[in-house]
């Protein structure tokens, strides 16, 4: 037991200075955590152009914003990766192979002149065989039909590739089932992503048309699950259970699993299945609405305190997203579930209790659902529910872990994006803040409630608002406007319109982020009829236009 608390403490070495040096950087492990201080190493411009340069070949990931900082600081030229992702046409084409398939946009190949795509064509022989095939269909009189006779991952990347208003217009022409079939068996990720894209597109109507005449019979639970709303959009309630099925039954995480069963029992009307779901262990919109409707006890666990917590200080820095990392990766290393239980006494601490919970998950494999409420004395609560909304993002969002460091760099136990900080810490009156104050857990959760309080006052319900913080106001107002969701007397509302919200990160989201606040409104003493909240959701009264849809 000593020994492995000692190993985890050698090998968690703390920040001792938000003054970034490049001799730091190399001493940290790549990962997540050392691209984002990475990304302010080169932004800072008191960083000499050398080390610059030589930080961004330590970069794990060569993230967007990565990139961007380096061409800020116009050294981009120097990578060959960066500077061939830059080039014109007309320049790339005189290039190696190499540094066409880095900079070649395909959604572009359709302007060129035959000359200098066959000169395109022969640099790339031997190099990539996909792109070759991918750039003669691009090239061909009917897109379509080469299409069709290409495979699944070629067809998902050009199909990412086009502009959005010549995917219409190619995709305006009935499919054959017997392709679609064909294509869509091959459970090709890129494929699998094109037709979730085209269920959710309301423009895309002839292409859902044509998945109706199609029986994809291989595919990943949510593929599964999206080709089962089309078919209940096209009132085929039985293929719809079919593909419900397929999903529950492909499914390995229990949300997934909850929701095509749920939907099985939507469809059909089958009281038995509500009646199954109620016996779920895992807590979420669908298995609380299942014992809620049947009056029943919910067969989930939920785990709020833990005993016996020390007051001290944990022997770990719990705002070291360095630290979080190794640990992290040392933890799940263990592959003795006593040895790991061991090791958990580590993280028995008051003030890293998110780490305790998050390890528990794991141990218990996700049997016990965990709602922890730590820091909440660090800042004040206007309300419980003010406070339920915070600690359901917060439990989405980061598991409620200090130091986490999203891909795309969002920070701390909020996930605070770094372009929001400024702003939010000059709107509530913090100075001298920067970044890397995200990572204490009661500054995090000032801004983030600042902000949940600010998207409550445009969206009022509680799914909303997760959605817009989430994938931001803007995204939600233009979806909203669109006034084809949420539609009060619609078949399925407001489930259907929860599942058509064009964004999967959000849509998932929503759906979770909701279930937290209802469980945290359940441990501050309050009820919440998941039903009844759901139908304040219904904000449009009809059904939307022809011109609409």
């Amino acid at each position: 037991m000593k020994k492995i608390i000692a190993l985890l403490a050698l090998l968690c070495l703390p920040i001792l200075s938000k003054n970034i040096t490049l001799e730091f950087l190399k001493s940290k492990p790549g990962g997540i955590a050392r691209d984002f201080y990475i990304w302010n190493f080169i932004k800072d411009p008191n960083t000499a152009t050398s080390d610059a340069k030589i930080a961004y070949e330590l970069a794990t990931t060569k993230s967007r914003a990565i990139e961007k900082a380096m061409q800020e600081r116009g050294i981009a030229e120097s990578f060959q990766y960066l500077r061939c992702k830059n080039l014109a046409f007309e320049a790339l084409k005189n290039e190696d192979a190499q540094c066409i398939s880095y900079g070649l946009k395909l959604s572009t190949i359709k302007d060129f002149a035959d000359a200098d795509i066959q000169l395109i064509l022969q640099k790339l022989v031997n190099f990539d065989p996909s792109l070759i095939e991918q750039i003669k269909i691009l090239r061909s009189k009917n897109i379509l039909e080469a299409l069709l006779k290409t495979s699944a991952k070629n067809f998902g990347a050009i199909f990412d590739a086009l502009p959005y208003t010549q995917k219409l217009k190619i995709f305006d022409t009935p499919i054959p089932a017997k392709n679609l079939e064909i294509l869509a068996n091959q459970n090709n990720a890129a494929f699998n992503s094109v037709l979730r894209i085209v269920i959710l597109d309301s423009r895309f109507e002839v292409f859902k048309q044509s998945l109706l005449k199609a029986n994809v019979s291989v595919s990943d639970p949510n593929t599964f699950f999206l080709l089962g709303i089309n078919e209940l959009l096209g009132t085929q309630i039985q293929k719809a259970l079919d593909y419900f099925k397929r999903s529950f039954d492909s499914a390995a995480d229990p949300f997934l699993k909850d929701r095509a069963l749920f939907w099985q029992y939507l469809a059909s009307k089958d009281i038995s299945l509500l009646n199954e779901l109620a016996q779920s262990k895992f807590v979420d919109i669908f298995s609380i609405y299942a014992s809620q409707k049947l009056g029943v006890e919910p067969a989930y666990k939920i785990v709020s305190t833990f005993e016996n917590l020390s007051d001290k200080e944990p022997k770990f820095d719990i705002s070291d997203p360095f630290e979080w990392e190794i640990l992290r990766k040392n933890v799940f290393a263990i592959k003795d579930e006593q040895a790991y239980e061991s090791a958990l006494q580590h993280f028995k601490y008051q003030k890293s209790i998110p780490q305790l919970a998050y390890f528990l998950n794991r141990l218990r494999k996700y049997q016990i659902n965990y709602f922890i409420i730590p820091y909440e004395d660090l800042i004040s609560w206007e309300n419980d529910d003010e406070k339920a909304m915070v600690y359901a993002v917060a439990r989405q969002e980061s598991h409620l872990l200090p130091a986490l460091i999203s891909r795309s760099y969002a920070l701390g136990t909020m996930q605070i994006m770094p372009f929001n900080v400024a702003p939010f810490a000059q709107e509530i009156g913090k100075k001298d803040i920067t970044l890397f104050d995200m990572f204490d857990p009661k500054t995090s959760l000032t801004f983030g409630k600042h902000y949940l309080n600010y998207l409550k006052k445009e969206f009022s319900h509680p799914l909303f608002v997760a959605y817009a913080y989430n994938g931001g106001p803007g995204f939600l107002r233009r979806l909203l406007e669109k006034n084809r969701l949420f539609i009060k007397g619609r078949e399925y509302e407001p489930w259907l319109s929860m599942e058509l919200i064009p964004y999967e990160e959000s849509r998932f989201y929503g759906m979770k982020v909701l279930a937290n606040y209802a469980i945290y409104q359940q441990l501050f003493g309050h009820h919440i009829n998941l039903e009844d909240l759901l139908a304040k959701t219904l904000v449009y009264s009809d059904t939307p236009s022809k011109e609409q849809k």
